[in-house]
């Protein structure tokens, strides 16, 4: 076959490599990276086209970081060209074990690495990969266990996928400047579901009015897992231990990670690990073995009494409405970055409720401020460099807490917002958080200041 790969980003790259390995013969375009296009030239012997208009293909494969009504993809579709993604491409011409499919607009990447885990802690030949690094055909292998974050972009271009087991966390509000509604982009996450048949598996929480109703119109057997009622795996909060099967499976205090998000996630590791055939002692081990993911609600160092606490991924209103009411009070909010278009009104009950101060930072900083201003106290760091921003805030954290609380207290990193403008991605916004708070820790070990 000849394949067009369109976009030579992280996962772009992975599939031309893929393609050229299994003999397709290949095009590649790129209208950015020239670098990467004399690469895939020279290594895979890909054919570096200037626009799609020569392109020969059969077959498209399209980066999920481009829209997928693009209109060279929308050129391709007319020419009879079909367009699809990396995930799509390894279910076709991989062979796997099992597929494993995880989304939801929150917790997704934790859960895929945690499944993954728990898998090959219990001797499972086991990949992860998809939305989170690396890309899926990067890491695909035949015979092996595939275990696939997948964001609403490439769930779009999925047309047959079937996923032995499909897991869906939570459905929120994301990615509204790319799909143009709530209503879309929850469409568009159905698909995890649509090509399942009735003897594969469908785990979902129970909690989600919306999920609920996806697993009612089910095909594949469905498996819940809830925290506020009865389930196939659930808390119960009175002994404070998590349920599979209606048996004790652990103590929510065994889990190395922490907030009760984290034991919704818990939940639904376990039901997928038991759809897959693991014993409830195996995923037990997995389940207390997991550390959590970088860039995921975490320790980022202390100054004196004040904690910090990065979770710079949390850039949808559901990832940081569960990121508030894991941190204790006293907390300053540090949140901003490139705004995705998602309403902020639903947190705002939960802002008044737990934040001291927000400190917002970066091109949708004003606005958050603006948005929140009426709840709590507000602070903007205006400084265009994203270094300086966060140390701009770490600062204004500290003042805060010391004038009012005694110095003690917890920051919270938690952006509400991508992060292009001001970074090359959240891993690096992430990195420059821990990064100044170590640099300013150290500034206080030697004036004294802090």
């Amino acid at each position: 076959m000849r394949v067009l790969v369109y976009g030579l980003g992280r996962s772009g790259v992975a599939a031309a490599r893929l393609a050229a390995s299994q003999g397709h013969a290949l095009e590649v375009f790129d209208a950015r990276s020239e670098a990467d296009l004399a690469t895939a030239e020279a290594e895979l012997g890909a054919e570096r086209l200037n626009d799609v208009t020569s392109s020969r293909a059969e077959l498209c494969i399209a980066a999920p970081g481009v829209r997928i009504d693009h209109p060279d993809l929308d050129a391709l579709r007319r020419r009879g060209v079909e367009v699809i993604g990396e995930v799509e491409w390894v279910y076709r011409t991989v062979p796997t074990a099992a597929m494993v499919g995880i989304t939801g607009t929150a917790g997704k990447g934790t859960v895929t690495r945690w499944i993954a885990d728990t898998l090959a802690g219990a001797g499972r030949d086991t990949v992860a990969g998809g939305n989170l690094d690396p890309a899926l055909c990067a890491v695909a292998r035949p015979g092996a266990t595939h275990v696939v974050e997948l964001s609403s972009f490439q769930l779009e271009r999925c047309p047959r996928l079937r996923l032995d087991v499909a897991v869906a966390l939570n459905l929120g509000e994301d990615h509204i400047d790319r799909h143009g509604s709530v209503g879309a982009y929850h469409a568009v996450k159905r698909n995890l579901i649509a090509n399942q048949r009735s003897h594969d598996h469908f785990v979902f929480n129970a909690d989600d009015a919306k999920l609920r109703t996806w697993a009612e119109g089910a095909t594949a057997t469905t498996h819940a897992f809830s925290l506020e009622r009865e389930a196939d795996a659930r808390f119960d909060r009175d002994s404070g231990r998590l349920m599979l099967e209606g048996r004790a499976l652990l103590h929510a205090d065994e889990l190395q990670v922490r907030g009760e998000h984290q034991v919704a996630n818990a939940l639904a590791v376990a039901l997928a690990c038991r759809a897959l055939g693991l014993e409830p002692d195996a995923i037990a081990r997995g389940l207390r073995a997991f550390r959590g993911l970088p860039g995921r609600y975490a320790p980022a160092g202390t100054i004196g009494d004040v904690h910090f606490i990065e979770d710079s991924i949390a850039t949808r209103p559901l990832a940081v409405a569960a990121a508030l009411r894991a941190t204790p009070a006293p907390m300053v909010w540090l949140a901003g970055g490139r705004a995705k278009g998602a309403s902020v009104d639903g947190l705002t009950a939960l802002v008044r409720e737990r934040v001291d101060l927000l400190v917002a930072f970066g091109e949708s900083g004003p606005d958050f401020a603006r948005a929140f201003g009426a709840v709590v106290p507000t602070r903007v760091c205006d400084a265009v460099d994203g270094r300086e921003a966060m140390r701009c805030a770490v600062l204004a954290a500290l003042e805060h807490l010391r004038t009012h609380h005694g110095g003690r207290g917890q920051v919270l990193l938690a952006p509400l917002a991508a992060s292009f403008d001001q970074f090359r991605d959240y891993a690096e916004r992430a990195r420059v958080f821990r990064e100044v708070v170590s640099a300013v820790r150290e500034e206080c070990t030697w004036t004294a200041s802090c």
